[in-house]
C-alpha cells in the first residue's frame, strides 16, 4: 500500500509538472466516459433495472394469439376459463382495463386514468397497498364501488391525509368508496389515478366470449419455467378451441415477462445510442492511447536514466500505470459529473418517451458500470504505451539513439493505426447520424394531409352514464348521447363567439396524431365481405373538415341535421384509401355500407382526403366517419383555426370550455403543428443523440490525427531540414508529410465505409425514404470526413514547410 501510494504521488507530481498533457487527457476521457455514463443511465433504467415491484422477476402477461391477431386482449368468460385452470402455472393471475372518469367534487374536476382490475390483480403484485386495503372477490360479488387511490392522487388531491379511508368521492356522477391507498412508485399501467373492480360497468356484451378488453398479468409460481406454464396454458386453449370452435379457433397463448414489456419500442434504438456512446469512448481510448505513446516517447531520457539508476521494468511500468490510473479515476469523476445534466437533456428531449417505473439516475449501479469502464479504459490505453515506455534501452536513449530505435518505429506505426481507427469509427458514426438526419428532413417533407398552421387543440372529457347491471346497449348508447349532445352545442357555440376564430372542431381524437380509436368490421353492400377487414371509426362535427384543412374529394361533408334520425347513423363519409381499395370503378357516393351495429346499410354522403393519422412515417388506414353526436364517450378533443398566434388564444379557450361545461377539465393544450411533431419525437430523439455523438466523434478524430502529424514533423526536423538543405522545395516537404497523413486517412476512411454500410443495416428500420447503403449519403461523409482529416493536417504540414533548414539542423 505504501509503494502504490508513492507511485500515485509521485505520478501527480509528473502530471502537474505538465498540465496540458493532463488536462487534455482527462477533457478526451471525460468526453467518452460521460456519453457511456449518460446512455448507460437510461439505458439501465428502462432495460436493465428490475421493476419496482415485488417478485419483478416473476410477473409476467398473458396474451391472446389467434390469428390474425397478436398480442390480443381477453373476453370475460376467457379469462375465466385461464383463470380457474392455472393454479398449477401461477401463484396469482388477474385482468384489468383502463378508461377515464372525471374526479368531481376535490377542488377543481380532474381527469384521472381508472383502471378496472379483477381481485387477483392485487395478488399478482402481492397486494402493494400503504394504507387500508385492496378489494377481493367479496366486493366483486356484491358489487359493491370500491377503489383504491394511487399515492400521488393521494398527496395531489387528498393531502395525504390517512382520514381518506372510508371517504366517498365520486367518479363521473358515480360515488365510490376508498378502501385502501397504493404504496409510493406502485403504478401498473404506468398512467392509473385510480383502481376499481372489473364488474363496473357490466352489461351482457361483456360476457360474450367475441368481445375481447382484458389484458391479463400473473406472478409465475416458484420453480415453473416459462416453457412449463405455456404448456399448461396450452392444454386450457386447446379445451377453449374445441368447446368453443366459433370464437376460440386456433387460440393460443403469449407469455412475457413483464420486464421485456416494458420500454420495448426504445430497446432498438437505446441499443443502438449505447452502442454509439461506446465508439465515442473507444476513439477517446484511441487518442489517449496517442497521447500515451507521446508522452513515453519523449520522456523516453527520463525513463532511461531512472532504469541506469537501478529502476527495474517493474517499477517503470508501475511508474507509468501510476500515471494512467490518475488520468482514468479523474476522467471518470469528471464523466459523472457531465452526465448529471447531459441526463437531465436527455428527459428534457423525450420527456414522456421514457418509461415512469425507474427514473434514470446516477446510482450505485451507474457508478460501478462507470468505474469498470474506466478500468477497462486504463488497460487498454495505459498498458501498452506503459510497456513501451518501460522497455527503452537506457543506454542507446542516453547516447541519444532512441530515435533510430526500431522501438520508436513501432510506435509511430502504432499511433498511425490508432488515428486510422479514429477516422474509421468517426466515419461510421457520422454516416448513421446523417442517415437519421436525411431520413427525419424526408418524413417531416411528408404531407400528412391536414393544415396544421394557426391551429390550437386541447383536451376535455365529460362525465357520461355508467353501464347498469343488465342494462341493453342501445338503452345506455341512448342516455349516453342524450347527455353529451347539449354539452357538445354549448362547446361550439361558446368558441365561435371568440374573436378571431374562423371554425372549431370537435372529434374522439386529433388527426395525424397517432392516438388510436375505435374500429370494427364493414360489409361495403355489393362486393365480397372480407370478415377479417376493419376500418377505423372517427367522430367528427361538420367544421372537422373545414378546422383541419381536408379536403372533400366527392359528395359533401356532415351538416346540422346528419345523425339526428334514429339513434345508429344512417350516413357516413370515407377516406380517399377506403374509396380507392373497396368503391374503386364506381362513384362512392351510390355505395352503402354496413357498419357500426346498427341494423341498416350507411349511405355514404362523402369521401374525405387522406390523413396519415399514425404518423408521417405511416400510410394512411381505411377510416369511416360518423357525425360527433353519435358518439357515447366523453374523452374528446376540441381545436380552433384562429387567426395570428393559436398559444394566444389558450387561455380564452379554457375560460370559453369553463363556461360551455363547468365539470369538464381541459387538459393538454397543443398547437397542432406540435401534436404532429410528436409522432416524430423519437425519430428526433433519435437524430439528435447520434448527431451529437458524430460531432464529438469527427473533433476527437481531427484532435488526434493533428496530434500525430504534429508530432511527426517533431520527430522529423531534422530530416527535413536535410530534404531542403539539399534541394527540396516547400511544396516537396508539404507532399511529404500530407502523403504521411493520407497513408492514415485513407485505411481510416475505407473501413469506416463498411462500418457504415453495417450500421445502416442496424438501423434500417428507423429510416424513411433512404437507403441504409446511401451511395450520396457515405459520399458525403467520406468527403466531408476527407476534408476534415485534410485540414487537420494541413496546420503542421505548413507548419513543417517553414523551418528553415539551419535551425532544424541546428536543433539537433
Amino acid at each position: 500500500m505504501n509503494q502504490l501510494t508513492d507511485d500515485l504521488r509521485r505520478a501527480l507530481r509528473s502530471l502537474l509538472a505538465r498540465p496540458t498533457f493532463f488536462v487534455t487527457a482527462v477533457l478526451t476521457l471525460t468526453l467518452g466516459i460521460g456519453a457511456v455514463a449518460a446512455i448507460f443511465t437510461v439505458y439501465d433504467a428502462v432495460l436493465l433495472k428490475p421493476l419496482p415491484f415485488a417478485h419483478a422477476d416473476r410477473l409476467v402477461r398473458l396474451t391472446r394469439t389467434q390469428p390474425p391477431v397478436k398480442l390480443g386482449t381477453l373476453s370475460m368468460p376467457a379469462f375465466t376459463d385461464w383463470r380457474d385452470g392455472s393454479g398449477t402455472a401461477f401463484d396469482a393471475i388477474g385482468a384489468y382495463y383502463a378508461e377515464t372518469r372525471n374526479l368531481v367534487g376535490v377542488g377543481d374536476a380532474q381527469h384521472v386514468t381508472t383502471t378496472m382490475v379483477s381481485p387477483g390483480f392485487w395478488d399478482v403484485f402481492s397486494q402493494p397497498l400503504a394504507l387500508g386495503r385492496s378489494f377481493g372477490n367479496e366486493e366483486e360479488n356484491r358489487t359493491e364501488r370500491a377503489v383504491v387511490l394511487s399515492d400521488v392522487l393521494w398527496r395531489e388531491r387528498f393531502g395525504a391525509s390517512a382520514d381518506v379511508i372510508g371517504r366517498s368521492i365520486d367518479l363521473s356522477g358515480e360515488s365510490f368508496r376508498v378502501v385502501g391507498v397504493a404504496q409510493p412508485g406502485f403504478r401498473y399501467p404506468s398512467d392509473a389515478h385510480v383502481w376499481i373492480p372489473t364488474f363496473i360497468p357490466t352489461h351482457a356484451a361483456r360476457d360474450k366470449r367475441g368481445m375481447h378488453f382484458l389484458r391479463v398479468v400473473a406472478r409465475l409460481r416458484d420453480g415453473v419455467s416459462m416453457a412449463q406454464a405455456s404448456t399448461v396454458m396450452k392444454g386450457i386453449t386447446d379445451d377453449e378451441a374445441r368447446n368453443f370452435a366459433d370464437e376460440e379457433a386456433g387460440i393460443s397463448v403469449g407469455i412475457t415477462p413483464m420486464q421485456e414489456l416494458v420500454g420495448s419500442d426504445l430497446r432498438q434504438p437505446l441499443h443502438m445510442l449505447l452502442m454509439a456512446a461506446a465508439l465515442v469512448l473507444l476513439i477517446a481510448c484511441a487518442n489517449l492511447a496517442n497521447l500515451m505513446l507521446a508522452r513515453g516517447q519523449s520522456r523516453a531520457h527520463e525513463l532511461a536514466l531512472r532504469s541506469a539508476l537501478g529502476a527495474g521494468q517493474a517499477r517503470l511500468i508501475r511508474q507509468v500505470l501510476a500515471e494512467a490510473l490518475l488520468i482514468a479515476l479523474s476522467g471518470a469523476a469528471a464523466g459523472l459529473l457531465v452526465a448529471k445534466p447531459a441526463i437531465a437533456g436527455l428527459l428534457a428531449l423525450a420527456p414522456d418517451l421514457l418509461p415512469a417505473y425507474n427514473a434514470p439516475d446516477i446510482d450505485l449501479r451507474v457508478i460501478a458500470a462507470t468505474t469498470a469502464i474506466a478500468l477497462g479504459t486504463l488497460l487498454l490505453f495505459g498498458l501498452l504505451p506503459a510497456w513501451r515506455a518501460a522497455s527503452i534501452d537506457p543506454i542507446q536513449s542516453l547516447q541519444g539513439a532512441s530515435r533510430s530505435q526500431t522501438g520508436s518505429r513501432r510506435q509511430v506505426r502504432a499511433r498511425a493505426a490508432l488515428v486510422s481507427a479514429e477516422v474509421a469509427l468517426a466515419t461510421t458514426l457520422l454516416a448513421g447520424a446523417t442517415l437519421l438526419i436525411d431520413s427525419l428532413r424526408r418524413v417531416s417533407e411528408v404531407d400528412s394531409g391536414i393544415g396544421s398552421s394557426h391551429v390550437l387543440t386541447a383536451q376535455f372529457s365529460i362525465s357520461t352514464p355508467v353501464v347498469q347491471p343488465n342494462e341493453k346497449m342501445d338503452a345506455w348508447a341512448a342516455r349516453a348521447m342524450g347527455q353529451l349532445a347539449p354539452h357538445l352545442d354549448a362547446i361550439q357555440a361558446h368558441l365561435r363567439e371568440l374573436t378571431g376564430v374562423e371554425s372549431v372542431a370537435l372529434s374522439d381524437r386529433l388527426p395525424a396524431s397517432g392516438d388510436w380509436g375505435w374500429n370494427g368490421n364493414f360489409e361495403v353492400i355489393g362486393q365480397p365481405h372480407d370478415d377479417k377487414a376493419a376500418v377505423e371509426y372517427r367522430f367528427v362535427n361538420p367544421d372537422y373538415f373545414r378546422t383541419f384543412g381536408i379536403p372533400i374529394k366527392a359528395g359533401r361533408a356532415f351538416d346540422a341535421l346528419d345523425g339526428t334520425q334514429s339513434l345508429y347513423p344512417t350516413a357516413l363519409l370515407v377516406n380517399q384509401a377506403f374509396a380507392d381499395r373497396y368503391m374503386a370503378g364506381g362513384d362512392p357516393l351510390s355505395r352503402e355500407i354496413k357498419t357500426f351495429g346498427g341494423p341498416a346499410p350507411l349511405r355514404v354522403i362523402g369521401v374525405a382526403g387522406d390523413v396519415r393519422q399514425a404518423g408521417l412515417d405511416q400510410p394512411a388506414n381505411l377510416e369511416v366517419y360518423f357525425p360527433i353526436i353519435k358518439a357515447v364517450k366523453g374523452d374528446l378533443t376540441v381545436a380552433i383555426k384562429v387567426q395570428g398566434n393559436a398559444m394566444s388564444y389558450a387561455e380564452p379557450l379554457r375560460r370559453a370550455m369553463r363556461e360551455a361545461v363547468p365539470d369538464a377539465p381541459v387538459y393538454s393544450l397543443r398547437t397542432m403543428d406540435e401534436v404532429t411533431g410528436e409522432t416524430l419525437r423519437l425519430r428526433r430523439f433519435n437524430m439528435i443523440l447520434m448527431s451529437a455523438f458524430a460531432s464529438v466523434a469527427v473533433a476527437l478524430a481531427a484532435i488526434g490525427l493533428y496530434g500525430v502529424i504534429a508530432y511527426s514533423v517533431g520527430q522529423r526536423r531534422r530530416e527535413i531540414g536535410l530534404r531542403q538543405a539539399i534541394g527540396a522545395s516547400a511544396r516537396d516537404v508539404q507532399r511529404l508529410m500530407l502523403g504521411a497523413g493520407l497513408r492514415m486517412i485513407v485505411p481510416g476512411l475505407i473501413a469506416g465505409i463498411l462500418g457504415a454500410l453495417a450500421l445502416g443495416r442496424m438501423i434500417a428500420a428507423q429510416l424513411y425514404g433512404v437507403g441504409a447503403t446511401d451511395p450520396v449519403v457515405l459520399g458525403g461523409v467520406t468527403v466531408l470526413l476527407a476534408l476534415v482529416a485534410l485540414a487537420a493536417c494541413a496546420v503542421p504540414t505548413l507548419h513543417a514547410a517553414r523551418v528553415p533548414p539551419m535551425e532544424a539542423l541546428r536543433d539537433e
